[in-house]
């Protein structure tokens, strides 16, 4: 890839033939009177203070409320197809990833790398972060590290969402749309005065979707929706300085996860041959098939199309219950001097989930859950102080933010009794690698405990934040700005942990009192002697002694009557994170022709997230290091042809140090763990541009584009089959591609208003575009990637939406008939590639081709 530098040179030269964004109505033309077209203008808060966009020297996309309606836009997951950098999914959890920095996992102790705020609220979880946009006045997507001003969690960004405010005039209104799929939503709002300087708002959201997924073995459909929510607003104009804003909200969420199917990946993977390991079903230790057949019987190529086989009671419905209420006070305490205090409350419960489901098919041999209620509790208090200094010339923010949080949550991971063959026990129980046992195997087999059968990782977080943060510009000239800012954090993160596992001797007796097994006399391993043979199944008959008598998709194995560990770790982390911007505006007489506003801007920035501790299975907790990420950026920002184009662009260059990565070890008792580590060092470089363009009254054109280089310069991992064996051997995943981040994006998107005597009719049609998306885990995964993406990622796509929109002459009335995903591409969208341990790769599609109309009426 061109270095940043040489790219915006380059950009600088062509900018003058491109252009961006458009008022939501042409105005009408006067006989005989050609009316030129223009962009309305955009303000911003992305420093905390509203500006207009184009002077705001960061990179953001703003799109207001009724651009969202324009473009069909109902949840803040639908910006993935349009927004420069920006890669949103919905899996088994919400990823959100801009320029390759997120997380990848909703597990309570990891917290997301792009901030989400609702009405200056953080909001700390990523649960709940795909909102649907409901009442929003306008969504901002704010890339790079947002490290000063919005602080805790923004190493990749923010995404800030503002609702619409109560008002004096009485209004509102009513939305309904229906679907394929038996979707159907149906949203509206109200507004009233209740007194001269009380107003009142409420609005809801609801939301039903059967899903397209079918699951034959659950006899559920997979990615239903189900999504109730209602807010509840209070504005009181105290007086003519003081405004006191008041929201409620309260949501719930009941809908089925989206299914997956599986790839197998590596015949020679730690869980297959690696370690010659027999599963139920497998008849021949030196062919064991079991695995294979298991992740085979839930693929796309056997179940056919949107179809998947995962087993019963897989714990696949989502169920979250959110509560939250904030109070906004707005004070102008002078003319030069203003105070916003903001502070919130949060309870919410989250429900038993699936977390992972790592051998991909119907037999629980491998996988992962939250098996009980999770608990979670925050409050948060920001003071803001906004002002101007010096007659104007200095713009300024400074405060303090403090939260707590508390968060429960009880991680179970589960898997099956083993069978050894007598010629390999030694050599795997010995820490060995084991060799082929002769075909049809050695009588008698061998079957026992090699991991836990049942592991529970109980634990209970309380994390505490306290920042203080200063930004401030200076108008050098009338031209010329610079910016500086700093912010202290300081995150006191406690965890508690305590491990319980199986009874192993529980278990054994169990299998000594059925008389169909013996103690093991013969090798001394620790398993138990099948009275049988190798063709009789022996580990599935094992595995019958233990059935799922409570139903909740889990074989009842007994608990150890102690705990395996008990843990306990606190500790504080602490970082400074400054940054330097200095923009010129180009004064109108220094502009070429046609050009209205030109402005250019380098900026450098800094983000931090905080470490956290990690449960490794019985080895307890392991301090995950905080990330770090410094980003020197260099932007444009252009208005052209009398304000009817609008073109940004932005070049950077980032250091992203101790990068939070999940990844797949063992602990010490052999058990396999899906945990996160740090993965050292890595650099991003990357370009950005959006592009709107309104040639003529009624006709907008929207382009956006984005390429990241991603590069790993620090990335060690442990050999997973020597893990299993109980040793450490280290190895270089340097070469590696970033997971779920696509190298390049491209948008398209074109509308024309037209006027017959009926009303307004507004066709639209929005094409995206993503490069490659690697999807691993692991060292062996990416091996089998560069072999063949699709067995460990999702090849390059497009998608293709289209949008019909009616309006009536009043204004106050819409029809649409959408279209998305018109020719009905299958992506995957997650959820992860494993090659060296579970060899499978377990996906979910995104959306088919959906369809609906929907109508709005304005009162």
């Amino acid at each position: 890839m061109k270095k940043p530098l040489s790219i915006l040179a380059g950009a600088l030269c062509v900018s003058l033939t491109s252009p961006s964004h458009a008022q939501d109505q042409a105005p009408a033309a006067s006989p005989g009177k050609k009316v030129s077209a223009s962009l309305e203008e955009v303000l911003v808060t992305a420093r905390r203070r509203r500006e207009s966009l184009q002077e705001t020297p960061i990179a953001v996309t703003a799109l207001s409320g009724a651009e969202l309606q324009e473009r069909g836009i109902v949840n803040i997951g639908e910006l993935t197809k349009s927004v420069p950098s920006v890669e949103i999914t919905e899996s088994v959890s919400n990823l959100i990833y801009i320029r390759g920095i997120g997380q990848r996992a909703a597990f309570a102790r990891v917290d997301p790398t792009v901030g989400v705020y609702l009405d200056n609220i953080f909001l700390p979880r990523a649960d709940g972060h795909l909102m649907d946009t409901v009442d929003v006045e306008n969504i901002q997507v704010l890339r790079g590290p947002q490290g000063t001003l919005f602080g805790k969690n923004t190493t990749g960004g923010a995404i800030v969402l503002t609702l619409e405010k109560p008002k004096a005039e009485t209004e509102g209104y009513l939305f309904g749309s229906v679907g394929n799929y038996e979707r159907v939503q149906v949203r509206g709002a109200y507004n009233t005065a209740l007194s001269d300087n009380v107003f009142a708002r409420i609005s809801f959201n609801h939301l039903q979707d059967d899903g397209f997924f079918e699951d034959d073995s659950q006899g559920e459909t997979n990615t239903s929706k189900g999504r109730t929510a209602l807010f509840g607003q209070l504005r009181w104009e105290i007086s003519s300085t003081a405004l006191l804003d008041t929201l409620l909200y309260a949501s719930r969420i009941d809908e089925r996860l989206p299914g997956s199917y599986c790839t197998f990946m590596n015949e020679d993977a730690v869980l297959v041959r690696g370690l010659y390991l027999m599963w139920p079903g497998d008849t021949d230790p030196s062919n064991p098939t079991a695995y294979k057949e298991n992740c085979d019987s839930n693929s796309r190529e056997r179940l056919g199309d949107l179809k998947s086989n995962m087993g019963p009671n897989n714990m696949m419905d989502r169920e979250l219950d959110t509560y939250l209420a904030a109070t906004t006070l707005d004070w102008e305490l002078s003319e030069t001097l203003s105070m916003k205090v903001v502070a919130s409350a949060r309870d919410e419960t989250k429900g038993p989930l699936i977390s992972s489901d790592q051998d991909g098919g119907p037999a629980n041999f491998n996988e992962s859950f939250t098996r009980f209620d999770g608990g979670r509790e925050s409050y948060s208090f920001e003071v803001q102080f906004n002002g101007t200094l010096f007659d104007g010339a200095v713009t300024y923010t400074s405060g303090f933010f403090a939260q707590e949080e508390t968060n429960a949550e009880t991680f179970t991971l589960i898997n099956s009794l083993n069978g050894l063959d007598i010629t390999t026990a030694p050599l795997v129980l010995g820490g060995q690698r084991p060799v082929q046992p002769p075909p049809g195997g050695t009588n008698p087999p061998l079957v026992g405990i090699l991991v836990d059968p049942t592991l529970d990782s109980e634990f209970s977080l309380r994390n505490f934040t306290k920042a203080y943060f200063f930004q401030g510009s200076w108008d050098m000239t009338e031209q010329l700005e610079l910016t500086l800012g700093i912010r202290y954090t300081a995150e006191r993160r406690q965890s508690d942990l305590e491990v319980r596992g199986t009874d192993r001797n529980a278990v054994g007796q169990r299998l000594l009192s059925t008389g169909r097994f013996a103690p093991d006399t013969i090798t001394g391993s620790g398993f138990y002697v099948f009275n049988g043979v190798w063709a009789q199944d022996p580990v599935g008959i094992a595995m019958s002694f233990f059935p799922d008598v409570d139903g909740d998709g889990i074989n009842d194995f007994p608990y150890a009557a102690q705990p395996f560990r008990v843990d306990e770790k606190d500790n504080t982390f602490k970082k400074t994170t400054p940054m330097a911007s200095l923009s010129y505006q180009f004064p109108e007489e220094a502009l070429p022709e046609n050009w209205d506003t030109f402005m250019v801007y380098g900026t450098w920035s800094s983000g931090f997230k905080s470490g956290f501790f990690e449960p490794k299975g019985v080895d307890g907790l392991q301090q995950v290091e905080p990330e770090e990420v410094e980003n020197r950026e260099l932007g444009l920002k252009l208005e052209a042809f009398r304000r009817s184009l609008r073109f940004n662009m932005a070049v950077y260059d980032m250091d992203f140090d101790n990068q939070q990565l999940i990844q797949v070890d063992a602990d010490s008792n052999n058990n396999l763990v899906v945990i996160y580590q740090n993965a050292g060092a890595s650099e991003i470089q990357g370009i950005e541009m959006e592009l709107q363009w309104m040639p003529s009254p009624g006709l907008m054109i929207n382009v956006s584009a984005s390429h990241n280089d991603y590069t790993f310069t620090d990335f060690t991992d442990n050999d997973l089959l020597e893990a299993a064996l109980g040793r450490q051997v280290s190895i270089d995943r340097s070469d590696e591609t970033f997971p779920v981040s696509p190298e390049t994006t491209a948008a398209f998107g074109i509308q024309y208003a037209f006027n017959p005597d009926f009303g307004i009719v507004t066709p639209r049609l929005d094409f995206s575009y993503k490069s490659d998306i690697y999807y691993g885990l692991d060292d062996g995964a990416h091996t089998i990637y560069e072999q063949d993406k699709s067995k460990a990622g999702q090849t390059a796509y497009s998608v293709t939406d289209f949008r019909l929109m009616w309006q009536n002459n009043e204004g106050n009335r819409t029809a649409a008939l959408w279209v998305k995903n018109v020719f009905d591409e299958r992506y995957d969208i997650g959820v992860a590639a494993v090659g060296d341990s579970v060899a499978t790769f377990f996906q979910t599609y995104g959306d088919p081709r959906r369809f609906g109309i929907e109508f709005r009426q304005h009162f």
